[in-house]
């Protein structure tokens, strides 16, 4: 393969040639070097909360280089809590000031109740609830036949205006019945169950994980296809042992929870970067 002279290379040459996170001078990958100019940008000023950032067409022609190593370099911004890219707009400057809501893990607290412990409420979006067959696991989880009919719970949770959160949950059918519209609107699943059996559940098993976002869950939660999702497994036992109702909460990757473990250090808080809703995002 002939190599193109410097001056009439492209930056898919200069890709091909130094590959896909090198330098010209060889010593910092590209992907690096547009992450640091960009956070340097938001550090001094010149970027503000909300503000929308060059796009990646722009980007590849200022650092002559591909635009899957801008992706590199947006996607670890993402995952740093800097920035927030949305389907069709573009990445924007998120909010660095991180609202923190707490969660005492001596006490069994909803997601609903960690934020409105710090005076913000979750609202709820697209709410859905169907009888499906119970998936194997699912009907060893909740003591029924595989195949039986339960509820499936599928819904987006919402803070100022921004999707946080994708649940879903299976629900035993005896309890499932009794859900309203209003409860799905209004209540935390583990508020409305609760009401419904007549005490407050008491545990919830929870198990974290990371995977990709499929393209459907990406746009249900206003994201770039790809990206990374912290995954809550969980499943709300009542003092018996008995679970009533199991499932998975999706959140976006930038979107953490931290834990304090130790003799009195029972808290932990969930860290949301909220996007500034003053800015236009035209």
């Amino acid at each position: 393969m002939s190599i193109p002279s410097k001056k009439n290379r492209t930056p898919e040459d200069e890709h091909a040639i130094r590959g896909p996170s090198e330098t010209t001078d060889g010593n910092t990958p590209i992907y690096l070097r547009i992450k640091e100019d960009i956070s340097r940008k938001i550090t001094s000023g010149q970027y503000t909360t909300g503000d929308k950032l060059p796009s990646e067409s722009e980007l590849c022609r200022s650092f002559r280089t591909t635009r899957s190593t801008v992706r590199h370099a947006l996607s670890e911004l993402v995952f740093d809590g800097t920035i927030i890219r949305e389907i069709g707009r573009g990445s924007f400057v998120a909010d660095r000031r991180l609202d923190k809501f707490p969660i005492d893990t001596r006490e069994c607290l909803s997601f609903e109740e960690q934020v409105s412990m710090e005076g913000r409420v979750v609202t709820y979006r697209s709410p859905s609830l169907k009888l499906v067959g119970a998936p194997s696991e699912v009907a060893r989880d909740l003591g029924v036949e595989q195949g039986e009919e339960v509820f499936f719970l599928d819904r987006l949770r919402v803070i100022d205006g921004r999707a946080v959160c994708l649940e879903r949950r299976y629900i035993r059918q005896d309890i499932g019945r009794h859900i309203t519209g209003e409860a799905l609107l209004c209540q935390s699943a583990h508020q409305f169950v609760s009401d419904i059996v007549g005490f407050k559940i008491p545990t919830i098993r929870v198990l974290v994980s990371a995977i990709v976002a499929t393209e459907d869950i990406a746009d249900r939660l206003s994201l770039p296809g790809g990206s990374a999702l912290i995954v809550r497994d969980n499943w709300h036992i009542d003092a018996n042992g008995r679970i009533l109702m199991c499932g998975k909460s999706l959140f976006p990757g930038d979107i953490r929870t931290e834990y304090f473990l130790g003799k009195s250090s029972g808290l932990a808080k969930t860290v949301i970067p909220i996007a500034d809703e003053k800015k236009e995002r035209g």
